[in-house]
């Protein structure tokens, strides 16, 4: 090694640092953890999974997001659940301040369809509440109130 160049030994030493970078950005810095663990957490977010699926809760709304909504006076809102619901009254859906609702499911009993069966006061604020205890299959209920603010659009005239 002593007939080496500087240059060569440079180049040597550069070429083996890199090969060692490489194999540490392939292969992570630290070994890899015991499968046994990862089994374990996996297994554990399935039963939270699980058990999430068995209670009714809202997935999804139209508009989204429908708390703090700014709103047409006569614009429907859907509510989505990842469970079907027995019917539209046992939904127990109430808007304040009052107004006439027209409550609407669909084939599958999972989006409820909220419309004004009159067009709400332009710039005005609502609360829209689903009971906590609205009704799903199997008997289930929603276990929590949901409260959505919502407001309809100002209109100031011409």
């Amino acid at each position: 090694m002593s007939n080496l160049t500087l240059k060569q030994k440079i180049m040597i030493l550069v070429g083996i640092v890199g090969a060692i970078l490489i194999l540490i950005f392939q292969r992570g810095l630290y070994s890899k953890s015991d499968p046994v663990p990862q089994k374990l957490e996996q297994k554990q977010q399935t039963q939270e999974e699980t058990k999430t699926q068995g209670e009714p809760q809202i997935v999804s709304t139209n508009p989204s997001p429908l708390n703090d909504a700014t709103i047409m006076p006569s614009q429907s809102l859907e509510i989505t659940f990842n469970q079907p619901a027995v019917n539209e009254p046992e939904l127990k859906i109430t808007i304040e301040p009052k107004a006439d609702l027209k409550l609407e499911l669909s084939n599958d009993k999972k989006t409820v369809t909220i419309t004004p069966l009159k067009p709400l006061l332009f710039g005005q604020g609502y609360t829209l509440f689903i009971s906590s205890e609205a009704k799903f299959a199997g008997g289930k209920t929603l276990g929590h109130e949901a409260v959505f603010h919502l407001k309809t659009i100002s209109y100031k005239g011409v």
